[in-house]
């Protein structure tokens, strides 16, 4: 058209005569396994989807192989994972092994050979996540980190990018799909943790150790991150309150049950005022929330933004297939780039950042649900109520079923919003009593975690 100038098109970069990424996996376990079977199975697809890039398993390395082990592509599995990092056919190295010993020799050695790292592992990046990504960044090779938290839901990316323009106010969630097994096994079944416990082995949802799972400390890992994508910096998980669900009965189920509750464990992170609250610990949340409808082994996460309101992104967050296919989404990113020979971008800006976030000192008030077990006699709810009101704090109801035993009574006293440092306050009165037989259960009640943005 007469006018207007003709413009020069865009150059194309088009893919380097080598167009095979290779790829070494180096954990050949449940997760590695499943990576690499995915890759192979669905090559064709997934080179379709990357514009002709290849992308193909060429290293396999686990800890303790049988001999002459073979794995896909019927390469021998080595024992030594310097044989996979040193390798010249590995382009991208998927780091699967967990743990924060030998798992950060090898992504530290990975980075300094000049492979691009993909890692599911959330410990190794909530300890060194700021080390690592400075190593990454001096060297110039992409760090992917997308099934470290949730699973295949695809929660770093979502943070990263498609709310990249937005403030983010609070960021919580279901992120252990072991610990909610086993709390929805109680609350459906009606039985006890020990039971609910011994069910998630059984199948493999929980390892012969759980502690990590039912302890909090695999969601404090995960709620570090998150904290650290959404607020721009970081929080050493140990600094992080933890309280695991090791003390959750079936009987705190019946009195949930009774306040048209159930309970789940929530990693929850929420700007209050100029500072952050970050916590791992059990809810009482409403059977009518969106938390109190996650079940089994399935995660959700919630994300409140300034602008977009509350997003929730559910799937599934155990299990070889999903986390395997979460490992997948970075590799395959990587290998868009590679394959052009073009520099990937970091949007992982919070792990760049040497600043830590300031933890509020305070907590947002919300209601509270209190099990006490005691050993009964006269005058005690007298004693307890003189405890919660010499801290200022209003009892809203008593909860007690008939025909307990006497000897070993458990009842409930459900309080007015106050912030949890008050509450702990009383409950470590209460817990000094002669006649509690053991520690006093504290939950906060929530219709939804998030407080005023849910």
């Amino acid at each position: 058209m007469q006018g207007i100038e003709e413009q020069p098109l865009v150059e194309r970069h088009e893919l380097r005569p080598a167009a095979e990424i290779g790829v070494g996996i180096v954990g050949y376990g449940t997760v590695g396994r499943a990576a690499a079977e995915i890759l192979t199975n669905n090559a064709e697809e997934i080179r379709r989807r990357t514009d002709g890039v290849s992308i193909r398993v060429t290293r396999l390395c686990r800890r303790s192989p049988g001999v002459e082990e073979t794995g896909v592509n019927g390469i021998k599995i080595s024992s030594d994972w310097k044989d996979v990092v040193s390798a010249k056919d590995v382009d991208i190295v998927i780091e699967a092994m967990g743990g924060t010993g030998v798992a950060h020799d090898v992504v530290r050695s990975s980075i300094l050979s000049g492979k691009a790292v993909v890692t599911a592992n959330k410990a190794l990046l909530a300890q060194f996540g700021e080390e690592i990504f400075s190593l990454a960044d001096r060297a110039g090779v992409p760090v992917g980190i997308e099934a470290s938290v949730g699973g295949g839901v695809p929660v770093i990316r979502v943070i990263s990018e498609a709310l990249a323009a937005d403030r983010i106010l609070a960021v919580y969630g279901i992120v252990n799909g072991t610990a909610n097994f086993i709390l929805t096994q109680m609350e459906s079944h009606g039985v006890e943790f020990s039971e609910a416990l011994q069910q998630a082995q059984t199948i493999g949802y929980a390892e012969a150790d759980p502690g990590l799972d039912i302890d909090g400390l695999d969601a404090r890992d995960k709620i570090s991150i998150l904290a650290r994508l959404a607020f721009n910096s970081g929080v050493p998980p140990a600094h992080i309150p933890v309280t695991g669900i090791r003390s959750i009965k079936a009987t705190d189920f019946h009195y949930a049950y009774r306040l048209d509750s159930t309970i789940r464990l929530v990693a929850a992170a929420e700007r209050y005022g100029n500072n952050i609250t970050i916590s791992v610990r059990p809810w009482l949340v409403r059977r009518d929330s969106m938390l109190a409808k996650v079940d089994g082994a399935n995660n959700a996460i919630f994300l409140v933004g300034e602008s977009v309101g509350t997003q929730m992104l559910y799937g599934r967050g155990a299990g070889g297939g999903a986390t395997g296919a979460a490992v997948l989404s970075d590799v395959v990113q990587i290998a868009r780039h590679l394959g052009r020979d073009l520099v990937m971008p970091s949007g992982l800006s919070g792990f760049h950042q040497p600043e830590k976030l300031h933890l509020a000192d305070h907590t947002r008030p919300v209601p509270w649900y209190l099990r006490l077990t005691i050993g009964d006699r006269p005058g005690i709810l007298a004693r307890i109520a003189e405890a919660i009101a010499r801290e200022g704090i209003n009892i809203d109801s008593v909860l007690q079923e008939p025909h307990m035993a006497k000897e070993n009574l458990s009842f409930v006293v459900t309080l007015e919003p106050v912030p949890a440092n008050v509450v702990e306050r009383a409950a470590r009165a209460i817990n000094q009593f002669d006649f509690m037989l053991e520690p006093i259960l504290v939950l906060p009640m929530i219709s939804q975690a998030g407080g005023s943005h849910s």
